[in-house]
């Protein structure tokens, strides 16, 4: 009996092989798209082999395994999708027979990246598809964004151009299709071929009687099985891939920010000041005009200033990118400018020492008048106190 399994195992792993070799020489390249409503051949599974079991003066006969041409087995082409307009891009009603993985890359130049890649998201909702990524970060000045999408295949031109209508500029843009109709034929010849391996496998299982018989069948159902389940899986990614189209949409900013900074706030008179631009967006390169609220102007990047008077200054800062764009930005009173060094300061300052000096004075002169016939009080008992001890030691 064992040798009986082990000859039906064998018999079974033979037809496989040569089922898929024979699957194999039967589709070369594929020829053009059927017409609607024809039919795609495809190869039945080889037939499973036949064993004869009985006994016969108590000896097993031999295995006879039966071969025949496989049948031809026709099942109807897919419906074409529908064939757009001239004025909706080129005739696609190919996609619809064949099995076509279409992506797209995208660079564009956006008002707002932030509000862009919200529109990009409804976009796919449109479309009856769904965002795969998104991530926005900050490249030195500029905000920029990467998002992915897929939309289904039918819509692949419509929501290109609905990307197009986003953009200030698309900086560069490339489409690309893969045919993968070949692989999936192929695959599905594999996966007829596999389950009716199974099939046979799950014959021979209830005929096993042994248990070493079980485990080997059982383990050639489990790798069958894990075969067909690999075939299922990547069939169900190509019809998945063709239907619902990828896009990859890079993002750049073109609205211009301004802001700028100072490393101090409050100086003295004659100090500089640093002051530091902060932009995003635009385009490089960028010019600035700095007006310092006292009468000068600067077109440097990060100028250095000094203000010659004391008092509270407004700051205000003009970029222009290299298309044009504008941005002013300005801070009220935002540098304070205290008064420095001078000879009149020093006069000043010295007088008003010796006039706060003087007062003091006068107001301790005051208080001892006010408060003298207490002293007159207290310098009689002190003078009386040392007479008297004086007076006992004599």
């Amino acid at each position: 009996m064992k040798r009986l399994i082990i000859g039906l195992l064998m018999a079974v792993l033979l037809i496989g092989t040569v089922a898929c070799a024979k699957s194999a020489e039967s589709y070369p390249t594929p020829s053009p798209a059927p017409a609607p409503g024809s039919t795609i051949a495809i190869p039945a599974p080889a037939p499973q082999a036949t064993s004869i079991f009985g006994s016969k003066g108590g000896e097993t006969p031999p295995v006879v395994i039966q071969e025949t041409p496989p049948p031809v087995i026709n099942i109807p082409a897919p419906s074409p999708a529908p064939t757009l307009s001239s004025s909706e891009g080129a005739d696609q009603s190919w996609a619809g027979q064949r099995l076509i993985i279409r992506t797209a890359n995208i660079d564009l130049v956006v008002v707002d990246v932030t509000a862009a890649m919200g529109q990009i998201g409804q976009l796919a909702s449109t479309y009856d598809g769904f965002i795969v990524s998104s991530n926005s970060w900050q490249d030195k000045d500029r905000l920029m964004g990467n998002i992915a999408i897929r939309v289904t295949a039918g819509h692949f031109d419509d929501a290109i151009k609905a990307l197009h209508a986003l953009a200030v500029e698309v900086k560069s843009e490339s489409t690309s299709g893969q045919d993968v109709t070949e692989e999936y034929v192929d695959l599905s010849a594999k996966l007829r071929n596999l389950e009716a391996s199974e099939t046979q496998l799950l014959e021979l299982m209830k005929q096993a009687g042994k248990v070493e018989e079980i485990l080997a069948v059982q383990q050639e159902l489990v790798n069958t099985r894990g075969e067909i389940e690999q075939t299922k899986g990547r069939m169900q990614y190509l019809e998945q891939s063709s239907s619902m189209s990828l896009i990859q949409v890079t993002l750049e900013q073109s609205k211009l920010s301004v802001d700028f900074n100072a490393d101090t706030r409050v100086v003295k008179e004659g100090q500089n000041v640093q002051f530091y631009p902060v932009i995003s967006g635009g385009f490089t390169p960028y010019s600035y005009k700095w007006d310092f609220g006292d009468e000068t102007t600067s077109t440097d990047e990060q100028p250095s200033h000094a203000y010659k008077s004391d008092g509270s200054y407004t700051v205000s800062l003009k970029v222009t990118d290299d298309r044009g764009n504008t941005a002013p930005y300005e801070r009220a009173d935002y540098i304070t400018v205290l008064p420095g060094w001078s000879g009149g300061n020093v006069a000043s300052t010295a007088w008003n020492g010796l006039v706060g000096f003087g007062r003091v004075l006068v107001d301790i002169i005051i208080w001892l008048g006010i408060f003298s016939p207490v002293w007159i009080v207290i310098g009689v008992i002190v003078y009386f106190s040392w007479w008297r001890r004086r007076s006992k030691k004599a």
